[in-house]
């Protein structure tokens, strides 16, 4: 379960995945073609959708942090920034606000990941 959601965000296409988990998996992995893979993400995407228009109004942080955390995978020539946003309840609870993948740290990364939440 795990692994599929790892290589699409690493950018495998879905007529790919099945040779890639083959690779890993065996022979006798589960029916993985394009077609299912297709429906999984479309529900993962509908999750994400779903999960970045949840309303935040009534929520209440006593303390907030954003990072920009670059992340280096062996298939990328250069390294990712994932700017990501945490609150902290005053229950001391930390919930994630936001994420978004980004190139770098820049005011207009932040702004766009700020419109969205």
């Amino acid at each position: 379960d795990a692994l599929l959601p790892v290589l699409y965000l690493r950018g495998v296409s879905t007529g790919d995945f099945k040779e890639a988990l083959t690779a890993l998996l065996g022979a006798d992995a589960p029916n993985l073609s394009p077609g299912v893979i297709s429906r999984l993400t479309a529900g993962w995407q509908e999750e994400y959708d779903r999960w970045q228009r949840r309303d935040l109004s009534a929520r209440r942080y006593v303390y907030v942090w954003a990072d920009g955390v670059y992340l280096q995978a062996r298939m990328e020539p250069q390294a990712e920034c994932m700017l990501v946003i945490i609150g902290a309840t005053p229950e001391g609870r930390k919930e994630l606000l936001g994420f978004q993948v980004g190139f770098r740290e820049s005011a207009q990364s932040w702004r766009e990941l700020l419109v969205d939440l």
